[in-house]
């Protein structure tokens, strides 16, 4: 549902937002709850601020129960560095807002109530935010540093792979906590949402990972230039085992051997990216020749 823009930057509310707002009024918890939604706006649009600054289109933000999500129409696949401090911006405002709750407190010399919530809000989210899993802030700073030595695909199975690990662990502290009458049902409700958020990274990681490589052609004529490889493959190899040999940053030119090991044909990367967008990735690099 939209709700209107800020800074030029359209914000949409998700259905179960309206669930959790109901939930939170009915244990009488609706101030706390629109604190948290103001601390994760603060948190998203800190994401989108700081995209247009470097030059990124952000379509949207759109705010969950437990989070939000700032939509960039930019591909980061081929600049990492970019998706580091992009991700950083978050958790980096609500440190800031912490601080500025604490030196509030500080001044006034009171503890009130809706204050040590603002304050515990944002460190907790920050905290959070942080943990080296996708979908969070923390599992694309991973992903950023990881991307360099072993190429997208493989940094986002692995900062995925955490993600599914971390929801599977909240889920265990949930059941834990109601064995122990500890009625808490945040732990079970984020854990599915990470775990469904995570595998979906994961599943999409193959496509994004080709999608990737198509902007490297674009890149090819936009600087002008680009390192290149060569990889050598028998005409039995599928695509998707040649697409894993793929380094980050390079171009590549791949070389098929036929059975006498006599080179039958020798293509670009461009030609094979749309060779398995056409035809699938379980096919062997013959059926294409």
């Amino acid at each position: 549902m939209p709700l209107g823009s800020i800074f030029g930057i359209r914000i949409r509310i998700n259905p179960l937002f309206f669930c959790a707002a109901i939930f939170s009024f009915a244990l009488r918890a609706g101030a706390e709850f629109f604190l948290v939604c103001l601390i994760v706006l603060l948190h998203e649009l800190a994401h989108g601020l700081t995209g247009r600054f470097l030059g990124l289109r952000i379509s949207e933000i759109e705010l969950y129960p437990f989070g939000g999500v700032a939509r960039i129409e930019e591909q980061l696949e081929l600049e990492p560095y970019i998706e580091k401090k992009l991700a950083w911006a978050g958790p980096a405002v609500n440190l800031a807002l912490a601080g500025v709750g604490m030196i509030a407190s500080a001044r006034t010399g009171s503890a009130q109530e809706l204050l040590l919530f603002f304050i515990q809000a944002n460190l907790v989210l920050a905290i959070f935010n942080l943990l080296p899993a996708l979908p969070l802030d923390g599992g694309r700073i991973l992903r950023a540093y990881l991307t360099p030595q072993r190429g997208f695909r493989a940094a986002t199975e692995t900062a995925a792979l955490l993600g599914q690990i971390l929801a599977g662990l909240l889920f265990a502290a949930g059941l834990f906590g109601l064995y122990h009458h500890y009625y808490n049902l945040s732990f079970l409700l984020v854990s599915l949402f990470l775990f469904f958020a995570a595998t979906k990274e994961k599943q999409q990681a193959v496509y994004t990972f080709l999608r990737s490589l198509g902007a490297k052609e674009h890149e090819l004529f936009k600087r002008g230039a680009l390192r290149g490889a060569q990889i050598i493959v028998l005409e039995e190899t599928r695509l998707l085992d040649i697409f894993r040999l793929f380094l980050p940053q390079r171009y590549h030119f791949i070389r098929v051997l036929d059975g006498t090991q006599r080179c039958s044909a020798e293509l670009s990367e461009a030609s094979l990216i749309r060779a398995a967008m056409q035809k699938g990735l379980d096919i062997p690099i013959k059926k294409i020749l």
